[in-house]
């Protein structure tokens, strides 16, 4: 029992050391993206406040990118302004502009011919550091878009990596489940997950769709109303989805609930209940912890824990009620220690 204990302790010490290398792996290529993205649309708001010179255009083309996926195009557009009598020569349309397909790049070139006048953007403090277009456009939200999947992936391993910590270190009460306590009745929230998880997986789930659906239809450029749009898709979807969990979970359908002054405690219809069990207190014999064996389709064996009520009915005979189904062995034991002692019983 020792060495089963010691193994199982090393088994979950890898796995929290696989999560955390995983999450360090993800979030450094996730950040350096988000860095780059991000940076280049600061620079572009901050080009708002951008003096102003006329200027004109000195050469225009569009210029082909070989890529391993093929070739991409991005305008290659020059121009000179002059400050204060000074002239300066720019070949910057906007900060970070990248490569994408033809039809933007042809359309920036055809709106810039050679010798159009154009008014340049540049910063007080450096007037070579000049651009022609400021402010944020739809590109800029299409790759925040690109990127929101990569970004909750990651929000996702640092939550389970916190959880870990949390269930390892601090042993909340109750194993983790929210307790609420009206004088009357203890409601004992049986569902680990939150509704904000599920509007951030529909969020994530509407950009990664809309990714190539804006991609293929309008490009890797597309205009800022039709990003404007695809965000208003995103977040009032990843929205409504958040607002319906936090609604079906207030109903208190899924709750173990504890009634204080009829000495009883009522099991939600869940795992394969079709109705409410209700257990007097002085009919509770014990509380434990059972597991449960699953085995994947491809073989793999994985474990639940459920925490389970054993009591006598009104037969006289012995019976016993799984509370909840959980994937953490940790706060199975401390849901069931924590109702051993609110009943109070003793381990068994």
């Amino acid at each position: 029992m020792e060495i089963e204990s010691k193994n199982s302790a090393l088994s979950k010490l890898g796995g929290t050391g696989c999560l955390l290398f995983f999450a360090l792996f993800w979030s450094g290529l996730t950040l350096a993206f988000d860095i780059f993205i991000g940076r280049s649309a600061f620079q572009q708001i901050q080009a708002l406040g951008y003096s102003t010179a006329a200027g004109s255009v000195t050469h225009s083309e569009v210029e082909t990118v070989d890529g391993d996926d093929g070739p991409t195009y991005r305008p290659n557009i020059k121009y000179k302004y002059s400050v204060v009598g000074k002239e300066h020569l720019g070949d910057r349309y906007r900060y970070g502009q990248w490569s994408s397909g033809g039809r933007s790049a042809h359309r920036i070139v055809a709106s810039h011919p050679v010798g159009s006048h154009v008014e340049v953007y540049y910063a007080p403090a450096d007037p070579s550091d000049a651009v022609l277009t400021v402010g944020v456009e739809g590109m800029d939200l299409f790759l925040a878009m690109f990127m929101l999947p990569f970004n909750l992936v990651m929000l996702g391993f640092w939550i389970a990596l916190g959880g870990e910590v949390r269930q390892r270190f601090f042993s909340p009460s109750a194993g983790g489940a929210r307790v609420s306590d009206d004088g009357r009745c203890v409601r004992v929230r049986l569902s680990l997950w939150n509704p904000f998880f599920s509007g951030a997986i529909a969020a994530g789930g509407l950009a990664f769709a809309g990714t190539f659906v804006i991609g293929f239809g309008f490009g890797a450029d597309p205009s800022l109303p039709v990003m404007l749009v695809a965000w208003g898709v995103i977040l009032g979807g990843g929205a409504a989805v958040c607002l319906y969990g936090y609604w079906r979970r207030a109903e208190g359908g899924s709750d173990l609930i504890l009634d204080e002054f009829r000495q009883c405690m009522t099991l939600p219809p869940t795992l394969g209940r079709e109705e409410e069990v209700i257990v007097p207190f002085e009919k509770v014999v014990a509380i434990e912890v059972e597991t449960a064996e699953k085995r994947g389709s491809r073989g793999n064996v994985s474990h639940s824990y459920l925490p389970t009520v054993v009591f006598t009915d009104d037969k006289g005979s012995r019976r016993r009620e799984p509370i909840v189904d959980w994937p953490f062995e940790a706060r199975a034991q401390g849901l069931a220690s924590w109702l051993r002692e609110r009943l109070p019983i003793e381990p068994s």
